[in-house]
C-alpha cells in the first residue's frame, strides 16, 4: 500500500495540476505539430486552429461544471438557484467534446468543409492530453476512487475527506489513455480506418469512462440514483457513434448496390 496527500503536493513549486495539465498540452500540441509534418498539412494553419479550440475546451469544461450542478440538484431535490452553477468545477467530457466540436467549426468556417484526415490527427492528441490530466488530479487530491482496503488501493489524503484508503482509479484511467493512445497510433500509421479515429476514440473511451465511473467516489461530480452524468453522456456518445455507424455502412452498402 502507497500513500499520498494531496494536500501538499506540489511540482518545481507548483500546484500539480497545473503543472500536469500544462504538460498535456505541450506534449499534445507537439504532437500535432510532428503529424502535420508528417503528412504534409499546414503547421501554421492547424496549429492556429489546435490552440483556438482551446477556447471550445475552457468553454465545454465549465458549461459541464454547470451541468453537473444541476444534476445533483435534481438529484437532491435541491432548490435551484445561481449558487447551484457557481459552485461547481470543470469536467473533462466537457472540455474535451468542447475542443472536437471547436475544431470541426473552425476547420469549417476556414476551409468550407473539414478534413476527416487531420480529425484523426487531432484525434490521437485527445487521449495524451488526458493522460497527463489525469495524473493531475491524481496528484492533486480531485477525481477520486472508492473507499477500499484491497491490494490496488492507496492511502489517499485530501482536504475534503482526510486519510482514507482509497482505489486510484485516475491512475487507471491515465493507464487507459495511454492505451486508447498507442491504439489510435497504430491506426494512424498503418492507415487503418482512415477519417473514422475521432468516432474511434469516442467509442473507446466512452465505454471505459462509463465502467470506471463505479469506482469513482467523488459524489459532487454528480450521481443521481447511482448513475452519473458522464455515464449519461457516456451512453449518449456510444448510441450515436453506433447510429452513424450504421448510416455509414447502409450508405456504402446502397452505393455498391
Amino acid at each position: 500500500m502507497c500513500e499520498h496527500d494531496a494536500t501538499t503536493a506540489r511540482i518545481f513549486d507548483m500546484p500539480p495540476y497545473f503543472f500536469f495539465y500544462v504538460m498535456g498540452a505541450v506534449f499534445a500540441l507537439s504532437l500535432f505539430i510532428l503529424l502535420l509534418l508528417k503528412y504534409n498539412y499546414s503547421i501554421p494553419r492547424y496549429t492556429k486552429i489546435f490552440i483556438l479550440s482551446a477556447i471550445g475546451l475552457l468553454i465545454g469544461a465549465r458549461m459541464f461544471g454547470f451541468l453537473s450542478g444541476l444534476y445533483i440538484a435534481l438529484a437532491n431535490n435541491e432548490t435551484i438557484t445561481i449558487d447551484t452553477f457557481l459552485n461547481t468545477g470543470i469536467v473533462f467530457y466537457g472540455g474535451m467534446l468542447g475542443f472536437l466540436f471547436s475544431f470541426l467549426l473552425i476547420c469549417k468556417i476556414w476551409d468550407k468543409e473539414i478534413d476527416y484526415r487531420v480529425m484523426d490527427i487531432a484525434a490521437v492528441c485527445v487521449p495524451l492530453f488526458h493522460f497527463w490530466g489525469r495524473l493531475g488530479c491524481f496528484f492533486s487530491g480531485c477525481c477520486f476512487g472508492i473507499e477500499t482496503d484491497s491490494l490496488f488501493s492507496v492511502l489517499y489524503i485530501t482536504r475534503l475527506e482526510g486519510a482514507v484508503l482509497r482505489f486510484p482509479v485516475q491512475l487507471i484511467e491515465a493507464s487507459l489513455n495511454i492505451v486508447i493512445f498507442v491504439v489510435l497510433m497504430g491506426l494512424l500509421f498503418k492507415q487503418k480506418l482512415k477519417e473514422h479515429l475521432l468516432m474511434v476514440y469516442l467509442f473507446m473511451y466512452a465505454i471505459i469512462r462509463f465502467v470506471l465511473e463505479f469506482f469513482r467516489g467523488d459524489l459532487h461530480r454528480g450521481v443521481w440514483n447511482g448513475v452519473s452524468l458522464s455515464q449519461v453522456v457516456s451512453v449518449v456518445i456510444l448510441i450515436s457513434c453506433t447510429l452513424i455507424i450504421v448510416q455509414k455502412t447502409r450508405r456504402k452498402t446502397y452505393e455498391v448496390n
